[in-house]
């Protein structure tokens, strides 16, 4: 995956009480980056912001960026959802297996059920089966 894929994470809630709705978040704002660094999905997010000093950067609503430097507790969470786990491309399947169950589905059904979903990131967040035959060489 390429760094230019990787889109501001959308932010569709900030839970009562937590660190985010503290210091002013809101749903709508979109996270640029955390201590420099733009997180691809939730695992990356997860692993950024498990340090005690944060330094983020926020898009809000008007499209204005802000910078907001905080100090918490180790591991402690934010409070932030987000409208997707992956805030870059899917990684797809390419093979062309005869035996492929998403080949073998009728037409005319909803688009997300013909998806090759073949993301790592996923498996390890939701359990979703994948090959790992397409993984390129910089995601081992």
């Amino acid at each position: 995956m390429s760094r230019s894929t990787i889109q501001p994470a959308l932010v569709t809630k900030v839970l009562p009480g937590s660190i985010a709705e503290e210091i002013g978040f809101q749903a709508g704002d979109r996270l640029v980056s955390i201590n420099d660094i733009s997180p691809r999905d939730l695992i990356d997010y997860q692993f950024l912001c498990a340090d005690e000093i944060l330094s983020l950067k926020v898009l809000d609503s008007d499209n204005e960026l802000h910078e907001v430097e905080i100090e918490k507790d180790y591991d402690c969470d934010l409070g932030l959802e987000f409208s997707s786990a992956l805030f870059d491309t899917l990684i797809q399947c390419n093979n062309r297996c005869p035996f492929c169950f998403i080949d073998q589905k009728p037409p005319g059904m909803r688009d997300t059920l013909y998806l090759k979903d073949d993301d790592y990131r996923l498996s390890f967040l939701y359990g979703s089966y994948l090959t790992l035959t397409n993984l390129p060489a910089a995601e081992w």
